[in-house]
């Protein structure tokens, strides 16, 4: 396969090695008053950047336009691998024009306070909107900086901001959180997946997967974005959960057979399913929407990853993922009675994660008390060994036993 450097897709050979430095790369400064372990690990990550040969994504992200990328696109595909469309039409998404950072600010308001990344410490440190905003917009930067976990719901954004029909046609949040919950914050809807990231000029994260075995829609509103990707294969998984837990020098790319580079402009969005392990180095300054969501096609994927335990980037995320799970199981259990109605089958993705989800949905209500307390009075109507009894029904007459 070809392989690239970080300035092009362009093919230079065959298999991984080192090569001079791509065009766009940061050279690497270490502090002269100290040298720390993590101030070691982002040169040790630049520098890993600047030198490997990644495989071109050409390769396995499928390029698409807008008016392609639709429900029943991911319906025949079962959303396998990533997708790249390079303009916003046919995507039916909105997003205003001409959006500053002042304009973002003003929308969600000065006095937000969120968790910003400094990113040759690798710590997170607590800033204001009004802060972030003023150190953004400033030319005389003394840190690298990287705001990874802006979230708009319920805001005056989120009224200017409508993702991708096919997002919006996926996301379980979106789909089965009910709407006629009691009037109680403990059911109020989670404030998540809806992300304004403001990258700055040598920003990068390190290999990982997005929070909750989430997928994700990246819109690059402006700048630029080099993202590095490995297939979730169990092999890789399991070798970044190795990596993640040494946390040692070592470049995880050079431990998984291939690493595709996939270089995002202003105007690209990127769809990518779950699971898919990302690095992602920020050229120049860059401000990106993003939503993340669970979805159907990679039900037992997406619970074995928020198992194990390895969120999103080094911030910290709290997302019901068991809740939004059970509900959307009611959900489709809904759609698989009506297959049985109908004498039909459902697709054999679903039959099978619907399988893997079973035996987490009864480790749930066993085991999570405030779980089981929380469903029972949103779904008085419904109990929750019923769904599951009605379930393993199912898939006795449509698959091997359960």
């Amino acid at each position: 396969m070809a392989c690239c450097g970080l300035s092009s897709v362009t093919s230079t050979g065959q298999g991984c090695g080192k090569e001079n430095r791509p065009a766009g790369i940061m050279e690497c400064k270490t502090s002269q008053t100290t040298n720390t372990t993590n101030e070691l690990e982002f040169c040790n990550f630049v520098d890993n950047v600047k030198n490997f040969k990644f495989m071109s994504g050409d390769t396995i992200v499928h390029r698409l336009h807008g008016s392609e990328v639709t429900r029943d696109y991911f319906e025949r595909t079962a959303f396998c691998s990533p997708v790249l469309v390079e303009q916003p039409e046919g995507l039916g998404f909105v997003v205003p024009p001409n959006i500053t950072v002042s304009d973002i600010e003003r929308f969600i308001g000065p006095t937000r306070e969120f968790d910003i990344l400094d990113v040759a410490s690798q710590t997170e440190i607590r800033m204001t909107l009004m802060e972030w905003i003023k150190y953004f917009q400033s030319q005389d930067r003394k840190r690298v900086l990287n705001a990874l976990s802006l979230e708009y719901t319920d805001t005056e954004l989120e009224k200017l901001i409508t993702a991708p029909t096919a997002v919006r046609e996926m996301d379980w949040l979106r789909l089965y959180w009910p709407k006629d919950l009691p009037d109680d914050p403990c059911y109020q809807k989670p404030k998540f997946g809806k992300y304004c990231l403001m990258s700055t000029k040598g920003s990068f994260t390190d290999f990982h997967f997005d929070v909750a075995g989430t997928s994700v829609w990246h819109y690059v509103y402006s700048g630029e974005k080099f993202f590095y990707l490995i297939p979730p294969t169990d092999g890789n998984i399991d070798k970044l959960f190795s990596w993640f837990s040494r946390k040692n020098f070592s470049f995880l790319s050079d431990l998984v057979p291939e690493c595709y580079v996939v270089h995002l402009t202003a105007g690209n969005s990127l769809f990518m399913p779950t699971g898919w392990i990302h690095a992602v180095y920020t050229p120049q300054d860059s401000i990106i929407f993003q939503d993340n969501f669970l979805q159907r096609f990679s039900i037992g994927l997406q619970i074995r990853l928020r198992v194990g335990k390895i969120n999103d980037y080094r911030i910290s995320y709290h997302y019901p993922a068991e809740v939004v799970t059970w509900y959307a199981a009611q959900g489709l259990l809904k759609e698989f009675t009506e297959h049985w109605s109908n004498s039909t089958v459902p697709p054999k993705y679903l039959l099978e994660g619907v399988k893997e989800m079973i035996p987490y949905l009864k480790d749930w209500i066993a085991t999570k008390e405030d779980l089981k307390v929380h469903l029972n009075l949103a779904s008085p109507s419904q109990t929750l060994d019923c769904v599951i009894d009605k379930f393993c029904e199912y898939l006795r007459q449509w698959i091997s036993p359960v």
